[in-house]
């Protein structure tokens, strides 16, 4: 008969932060019966008490299974859709080790109470204490935002003086804003609109999540709406974020108050709508989904209009995450600034930018507007050095950037990470190339070659792989050894990298499996040499114990006109692509995420939770040409949005941080991690202030020239790992000697009832024993014979 232990285990947590009436408290665990950290399993908790201190949510369940497990408590807002539990999580415990909880001290309870987690002990630690704390364990205090479990998220921007006001009454005045979310289904069977209110009040939804957030250089906010919505001043950024599981039956209206500072009280002036927002992947970016709606008076006269930018982000399909921290997620406090090297090596090429003739080229041909002066906008101080108007490639010798032969150079000399560019080929395979464009030759016997530039999302991975490949700022320029090459010899290795790997004949005396593992080796080094690495191939090939600074590409906008490249990938598709290959292959390695697209980075927050987002600023003090979005103006509004988008920090120039050093103290103070790159930072004096500021990494553009300075060093990690071994091998060097000494004591104890017990036969008399003694001495036999087989097991 198999017999089964069940215990019936009370779960207490007490919430000290603000609750919504439709948020929930759950708890998810390690075993079956906790969900095993799915979204879709998680125990609902209830609310059993209500102080100002906080609120009480407990719950017991029956657990049976494993002896000891591990949990986390989390507050979501649920959806329930044909019985099938959805959930919105707004914030969940992220303890890089969870709560335990032993159930083999769980025993020793009255029958009259269920055991609680207090009863429990993780062998020599003291309990939990009772109820818990929500977002604290053993003195840490950590919570995270959640991902789109399956909701979308649609997000309503106003920024750039995108209201107008007709009216010259209201024309100055300051108004605020309120957006309000419209479930058109409940509506239609529960909502008769009254044409005798000027307003119209709305049922609120439990289906939909929404708040906003303000982006301003004095500041940021980030909460829920208001009764009154948010003050919209010039210059300002507000985004308002609505999540919700059916887009498509959501429909939005804001109400428009205007601003009197004499009274708290606001007088309503206007409406408008705005229909549903829904997925369309048939089209190349989210564009379309931008609304310009009119204002609606209280007389229904329109008194003005409003811009609204929208964007949508749909949660990551095809992969099952879970509610567990990652290696990458966990940043040790601490830990000293981390090495990056910039493209492996260094960058080997020039920086080309197609668009930045063309924008000049648009801004001096138009005559009815001209842009800004970036130059005179973005003037350095006196005294700056004056950055170099052409970024200097590293020389290095055979190895070109973005390969695997350059990774592997930069981890042998002891960097902690490498930094490398991801974009899709034509057949939607992540890629490592920085450019979007190629220039290809077209070859032809008799005549000179010519170079032509195509983008890298018109090419598949074999073409990549297979075309004679030069780099776009060679466009124009063709070399006369290159039109020579035979058709057999075009590949898309440098002229260097064909060098060291050309093939080298075989002799006559050698066997065909030397030939055949030569020919093998010399392949290998020619796939280490090759341009277009896969993503894929970075995480096969390149040691565990480097860690990986993605940079995800996506073509930009340029203030002055133009772009990086028209027409490209749907951002929700293109994202998912990168996440699927990186939450696959992943495993335990480092990695944090960058790029310098806002909305990118938005969706990378928000369609998973595994790996740090870092947002990628220009500055001000740099001369590249500035892109459209106003969030990557300058280091501050950055800031701004990566408190707002709750970003795990951002990478800034260098140049910007020197002449700001105050900077760094704002951003830490925010709880952010900060990155610096450029070529500044490669400057021994430059990165030694950096280091003294704290800063957490260093992106270095000349990894080759500071060979010398750390040829010595080790990788982060691998001292990391190697000293958790070791307080783990004395941990259990400890638990070893004490479990030795339980041993002695119970062996002398053994012993000494074993001698006491071999007294008793012979204080009895040598005549014929009565019955009573012969019980006594059979009695004292079989214990001793217990005794004995103890003794045995223990030996």
């Amino acid at each position: 008969m198999i017999r089964r232990v069940v215990y019936d285990v009370e779960f207490c947590v007490l919430v000290k932060e603000k609750l919504n009436p439709c948020d929930s408290v759950l708890v998810t665990g390690s075993c079956e019966q906790l969900g095993e950290w799915l979204p879709s399993r998680c125990i609902p908790l209830n609310r059993t008490d209500k102080t100002d201190e906080g609120e009480t949510w407990s719950t017991n369940i029956k657990i049976y299974g494993p002896q000891k497990i591990s949990y986390r408590y989390l507050i979501a807002q649920i959806v329930r859709f044909d019985d099938d539990l959805n959930l919105i999580v707004k914030k969940w415990e992220t303890f890089k080790n969870a709560r335990q909880l032993s159930l083999n001290h769980l025993t020793n309870y009255s029958d009259d109470r269920a055991p609680t987690i207090a009863d429990a002990s993780i062998e020599n630690t003291p309990p939990d204490e009772f109820p818990a704390i929500f977002g604290c364990y053993k003195g840490e205090c950590r919570t995270d935002i959640g991902w789109l479990t399956g909701q979308t998220e649609i997000q309503l921007r106003f920024h750039s003086n995108a209201l107008q006001i007709w009216s010259t009454k209201l024309r100055n005045s300051n108004l605020s804003l309120k957006v309000s979310p419209i479930d058109l289904n409940y509506q239609q069977e529960n909502e008769e609109i009254s044409p005798d209110l000027s307003s119209q009040v709305f049922t609120p939804t439990s289906k939909v999540f929404i708040q906003s957030a303000i982006l301003r250089l004095s500041g940021c906010e980030a909460n829920f709406q208001r009764d009154y919505g948010a003050v919209l001043e010039k210059d300002d950024y507000m985004v308002v974020k609505i999540q919700t599981f059916e887009p498509e039956n959501v429909a939005y209206h804001i109400d428009f108050y205007l601003v009197d500072e004499t009274t708290p009280l606001r007088k309503h002036i206007g409406f408008a709508y705005v229909l549903p927002i829904h997925s369309n992947l048939e089209l190349a970016d989210n564009k379309h989904l931008n609304r310009i709606v009119p204002i609606i008076g209280l007389k229904h006269n329109p008194i003005g209009q409003i811009k609204i930018d929208v964007l949508l982000i749909t949660p990551l399909k095809g992969i099952q995450q879970k509610f567990a921290v990652s290696p990458s997620k966990y940043w040790r406090q601490g830990r000293r600034p981390v090495n990056v090297g910039h493209r492996g090596l260094g960058k080997t090429n020039t920086e080309h930018i197609p668009s930045k003739h063309q924008a000049q080229v648009s801004s001096s041909s138009s005559s009815s507007t001209s842009p800004p002066d970036l130059s005179k906008q973005r003037s350095l101080d006196s005294s700056t050095p004056p950055p170099s108007s052409v970024s200097r490639p590293v020389q290095t010798k055979f190895v070109s950037e973005n390969t695997l032969a350059s990774f592997k150079g930069a981890f042998q000399l002891g960097f902690d990470f490498v930094e490398f560019d991801v974009q899709l080929s034509k057949d939607k395979i992540p890629v490592v190339y920085h450019d979007f464009q190629v220039a290809i030759t077209l070859k032809r016997k008799g005549h000179e070659a010519e170079l032509f530039v195509v983008p890298v999302k018109d090419l598949s991975l074999p073409q990549l792989q297979s075309l004679k490949i030069y780099h776009a700022s060679k466009e124009g320029e063709v070399r006369k050894g290159d039109e020579e090459l035979d058709d057999d010899d075009s590949t898309n290795l440098t002229p260097n990298a064909l060098s060291m790997s050309t093939f080298t004949p075989l002799s006559n005396g050698e066997d065909e499996q030397l030939a055949s593992l030569k020919f093998g080796q010399q392949q290998d080094e020619k796939k280490f040499l090759s341009l277009f690495p896969t993503l894929q191939e970075l995480f096969e090939k390149l040691d565990p114990h480097l860690g990986f600074n993605v940079e995800i590409k996506y073509a930009m906008e340029y203030r002055q006109g133009g772009s990086e490249q028209n027409h490209f990938f749907e951002r929700n598709e293109y994202i998912d692509c990168i996440l699927r290959c990186l939450l696959n292959y992943a495993g335990k390695r480092v990695i944090v995420l960058s790029t310098f697209d806002p909305d990118c980075a938005s969706m990378l927050r928000r369609k998973q939770t595994s790996f740090p987002v870092l947002f990628l600023t220009q500055g001000e003090k740099g001369d590249w040409p500035q892109y459209l979005d106003v969030r990557t103006w300058s280091i501050d509004i950055g800031l701004c949005f990566c408190v707002t988008e709750q970003l795990s920090g951002l990478a800034a120039p260098a140049l910007d941080i020197l002449l700001n050093k105050e900077f760094v103290k704002n951003v830490k103070d925010n709880g952010k991690l900060l990155f610096i790159w450029g070529d500044e930072a490669s400057d021994k004096e430059v990165s030694k202030c950096l280091l003294d500021l704290r800063v957490d990494g260093l992106i270095f553009d000349h990894v080759a020239e500071l060979k010398d300075e750390y040829s010595k060093a080790e990788n982060l990690f691998i001292s990391e790992e190697r000293e958790e071994l070791e307080v783990l091998n004395s941990f259990r060097q400890k638990q070893l000697e004490l479990q030795h000494q339980q041993l002695l004591q119970e062996l002398e104890r053994l012993k000494t009832a074993r001698e006491s017990n071999t007294i008793v036969p012979s204080l009895t008399s040598p005549s014929l024993p009565s019955q009573n003694s012969k019980f006594a001495i059979n009695s004292v036999q079989d214990q001793a014979v217990v005794l004995d087989s103890n003794f045995k097991h223990l030996m």
